[in-house]
């Protein structure tokens, strides 16, 4: 057979004076109108009744011979009752006159399409044309059921794992499976997809470029390029941006543009397949699991590419057709492959980023709950007395603690805790629990106490089980010590996250106890004279007035007593200022223990002293007056091997009706104090409601 073709009068000069042996390419260009090629045949068998050649991207073909035409194909409307694998254009011969030969002698083949083909015309035998069905039908099949397969993969790892890698090995799964079948021209025979063949060869193009956007996008995530290789990660941003900028030009269907479209698209090809040897040797070099065995097919399929792009030259065949194709399948099966291996590491990083969240989200929760727990501390602590701090402090703590750590219960044991011996139960009816618990244990508890790190141990009451609890040592100045005690409502144990948050709360307990008690201690020392103890005239002054503004809204009792020594100034001038200031010291002792809880006790200035007596009418404060004149009257003061002899004289007050300001009930008191001097001395004077 012998071939040559006629179309327009260039194409004619161009291919007339040629004959082609059997089986020889023939390029042929893109027309709008159909290209004739001559086929000069020899006589041949009657086995041979079909022209065959290898499908492609043509909008129609038939043959002609004389008035004779064969029934016309198309690659983008393929014929519906026909094979769902075509695999080329079969196109019956014309019949044969008497002699053998075709009528008409000659047959052309008419060609028209939008785009340059490459036709390779082959006489077969339908033996021949049906074999070569059945190898194209089962490697189309294999290959788009193999795509489609690791499609569904690629979806189910992206919806197990939810990494973007998934994502992309879905997109160029699929996308290959869409470009494969459109190639081949099978998609366009698949019932309800026959509306695809609008677009022609350009839809074909689109679906590489978006094959090309997909495949470059996969290699970005697969190798990690952001990271290992930024360049070749900026050029593969540039050439999925570009893929998807023609693919969209192409989908408009600018017949202009094909040829450009076409070339555009080729080399958008060759690119890919460069980003994706570039990323799979960078995948390679980081032992990226797989990789190997990806790169070298990747290498292949490059290969492959390059072989069917020779297909211009005349080389043609089946796997020629099909290498590529097949290599591509592959090639995703091995990246797929490869993707499984790393679910793993996916997940072992998911993992570390949830743990990594979980924990910073309990490092927020444990810092609001400390910030919380401080601010409470300090609300309470501020004007709670001394002895009632520590009790104040942890039971704040194991309020918080209780929910926070699933507690049953909680105690706190202290020993020598600014001087008191303690042992706090929450909740309280577990306190007779905690007490047998630690009464036989109390050297066990002191010497955890001293171990910076708490510890869990089994402990038990007598018969009953044995139970875990954490031992929560408390930062208490030497020689006082003082531990937590922490229960777990299942029993179970506790985590050292959650050893260090009951650590931490203790330590905000001591803290702020030792705070409370240091600031009481400083408004003491600033609302008490140093010498005696007793309140200094500023802070008495201030008592006087609340507890006489008191008495007048509640119309209660209230008197007043002003002490005086009796012949200070002579002891001074006699024993000298320190034997003063221990008769001082001594007068103060004894007050004190003759005044009652609710009595107020100050030094109004020198050797003067002024008693508030809250409830107690006038005669309760004379007989008081009595008591305390008579006590010092016993005092034996020995200073410095000389006995010294003391008495007091004292004036009593008591609150008129009506009197709000303790001015008045003060001066009638210090008038009556002066009066007892005046009368002799060591004596009590209650004063009148008016002195003259």
């Amino acid at each position: 057979m012998a071939v040559w073709s006629e179309g327009a009068t260039a194409l004619a000069q161009r291919y007339a004076p040629h004959r082609v042996a059997e089986g020889d390419a023939i390029n042929v260009p893109a027309s709008e109108t159909p290209v004739r090629i001559h086929l000069a045949l020899q006589r041949r068998s009657d086995a041979a009744s079909h022209l065959w050649l290898q499908r492609a991207m043509v909008d129609e073909i038939w043959l002609e011979s004389g008035k004779w035409h064969s029934p016309s194909q198309s690659f983008f409307h393929p014929d519906q009752d026909g094979p769902a694998f075509p695999a080329g254009y079969v196109l019956a011969l014309p019949p044969l006159d008497a002699d053998g030969a075709f009528e008409g002698q000659d047959v052309d083949l008419m060609v028209r399409s939008h785009t340059s083909v490459v036709l390779r015309p082959q006489a077969r035998t339908d033996d021949e044309i049906e074999l070569g069905r059945q190898r194209t039908g089962v490697l189309a099949g294999a290959l788009y059921a193999s795509l489609t397969v690791l499609s569904i993969v690629a979806l189910s790892l992206f919806a197990a794992v939810r990494d973007r890698v998934y994502l992309a090995l879905l997109a160029f799964a699929a996308s290959a499976l869409a470009w494969l079948t459109a190639s081949n021209g099978h998609l366009y025979a698949w019932p309800g997809l026959q509306w695809l063949g609008f677009w022609g060869a350009q839809g074909v193009w689109t679906l590489s470029l978006l094959h090309c956007a997909a495949a470059t996008w996969l290699a970005q995530r697969y190798a990690e390029l952001d990271i290992a290789a930024p360049r070749i990660d900026r050029a593969a941003d540039w050439l999925r941006k570009g893929a998807l900028g023609v693919a969209a030009v192409a989908v408009l269907r600018i017949d202009v543009l094909a040829g450009a479209v076409h070339w555009t698209t080729m080399v958008f090809g060759a690119a890919t397949l460069g980003i994706g040897i570039a990323s799979a040797y960078s995948a390679v070099r980081q032992r990226i699991w797989n990789s190997l065995s990806v790169f070298t097919m990747v290498l292949v399929l490059a290969g492959a590419c390059a072989l069917r792009g020779f297909t211009v030259l005349g080389l043609a065949g089946f796997w020629v057709r099909y290498g590529p194709q097949l290599a591509l399948t592959v090639c995703v099966l091995l990246l797929t492959i490869g993707m499984i291996g790393r679910v793993a590491h996916v997940r072992d990083e998911r993992d570390r980023e949830r743990l990594a969240r979980g924990d910073s989200e309990r490092r927020l929760e444990r810092e609001a709950a400390r910030a919380e727990l401080v601010q409470q501390l300090q609300r309470r602590l501020r004007e709670l007395p001394a002895g009632d701090l520590e009790w104040a402090a942890f039971r704040t703590v194991f309020e918080r603690l209780l929910p926070l750590l699933r507690l049953d219960s909680a105690a706190l044991v202290a020993y020598g805790f600014h001087g008191f011996d303690l042992l706090l139960a929450e909740p309280i009816t577990r306190k007779p629990h905690y007490t047998e618990l630690v009464s036989s244990r109390v050297g066990m508890m002191k010497g955890l106490a001293r171990m910076q790190a708490p510890v869990q141990l089994q402990l038990g009451n007598g018969d009953t089980a044995h139970c875990l609890y954490a031992v929560v040592s408390l930062p208490i100045r030497a020689p006082g010590w003082g531990a937590m005690l922490l229960q777990r409502v299942d029993g179970s144990s506790f985590t050292d996250e959650e050893l260090a948050l009951a650590s931490e709360f203790g330590r905000l307990a001591v803290q702020h106890a030792d705070e409370a008690a240091a600031a009481l201690n400083l408004r003491r020392s600033a609302e008490l004279d140093a010498l005696t103890g007793a309140f200094n005239r500023r802070t008495i002054d201030l008592w006087l007035s609340r507890c006489f503004s008191e008495a007048h809204r509640d119309d209660a009792l209230l008197s007043v007593l002003f002490v005086d020594i009796d012949h200070f100034k002579s002891i001074n001038d006699s024993h000298g200022h320190a034997a003063g200031d221990a008769c001082l010291r001594q007068v103060s002792d004894v007050l004190r223990k003759e005044l009652h809880v609710t009595d107020l006790l100050g030094r109004y200035g020198g050797e003067e002293f002024v008693i508030v007596l809250p409830g107690r009418n006038g005669d309760g404060a004379r007989q008081l007056g009595e008591r305390i004149r008579a006590a010092i009257e016993l005092l034996r003061l020995d200073y410095e091997g000389k006995p010294i002899r003391l008495t007091v004289s004292v004036g009593v007050a008591t609150r008129l009706p009506r009197e709000s300001d303790p001015a008045a009930a003060v001066a009638r008191a210090d008038q009556a104090l002066y009066a007892a001097k005046r009368g002799g001395r060591n004596r009590v004077n209650v004063a009148p409601a008016v002195f003259s």
